[in-house]
């Protein structure tokens, strides 16, 4: 399956990547990531501390297929292709993302995210995360858990979100998105990069925790920059079949 727009259903979560790195021969989890597609290229948007805190080490990201679930070194592919990491000062990074007809992934377009003139208080939203502990039994490669929760704050002016949906220990860069309902399929509000503490008065009472994100503007804003634009070009002719199977159907 190439990569396509999230569809009905859970579809939507297979733009959720668990990314980390190879350790001793263990795979770490890092961070989270999201899928974007911007034709004719697919972009893989994560928190800049997430690529910061690898000091050095390979990217390395799970990817499911159809009768399959197998690691890709985004790192390897970026020297292959003399590809680099993109940044914004709001702290999100992107890549390429190396898209292949047997990958089970989905990702976000342009129409299918709200903007943030768009989002209010109290609106539902859920985040994504990977669940990992030692008394979790979940695999890194399963779907991501889902976090409901409530839009606390939107300021337009410098694109931050904060939100009751809570970010999961090492899940920055993961999506937050406006909640599902009644038939209307997902769409992707902002990146997470954080939580913020509001610490209480009175030390009996536990401090409130809220997540913030970056609204989904910035990562546009990124993967349509000239760096990016210039990127696109040099892919798009050296590896035509990228853009032909990032523009596919499932």
């Amino acid at each position: 399956m190439s990569a396509g727009p999230p569809a009905s259903g859970i579809e939507w979560l297979h733009a959720f990547m668990s990314l980390g790195c190879v350790h001793n021969n263990n795979w770490e989890l890092q961070g989270g990531g999201v899928l974007l597609l911007d034709q004719p290229v697919v972009w893989l948007v994560t928190a800049t501390k997430v690529i910061e805190d690898l000091d050095g080490q390979d990217l390395v990201i799970w990817v499911r297929r159809k009768a399959s679930v197998n690691l890709l070194n985004i790192s390897e592919t970026q020297r292959k292709t003399e590809l680099d990491w993109l940044h914004h000062p709001c702290g999100i990074s992107a890549t390429m993302f190396p898209v292949d007809p047997s990958f089970i992934i989905r990702a976000f377009s342009h129409p299918q995210c709200t903007k943030a003139r768009d989002l209010l208080p109290m609106m539902p939203v859920v985040s994504l995360g990977s669940l990992m502990g030692p008394d979790i039994q979940r695999a890194p490669h399963d779907l991501p858990a889902v976090q409901e929760g409530i839009i606390s704050t939107v300021d337009a002016n410098s694109g931050l979100v904060h939100t009751t949906a809570p970010l999961l220990p090492r899940n920055a860069g993961a999506p937050l998105l406006l909640a599902p309902s009644h038939g209307t399929p997902a769409t992707l509000a902002g990146i997470l990069l954080g939580n913020t503490i509001v610490p209480e008065p009175d030390p009996r009472m536990v401090p409130i925790r809220l997540a913030h994100a970056v609204t989904i503007e910035a990562a546009f804003e990124l993967i349509r920059s000239e760096a990016a634009t210039k990127q696109r070009q040099r892919i798009t002719e050296s590896q035509p079949h990228q853009a032909e199977n990032a523009g596919g159907n499932p």
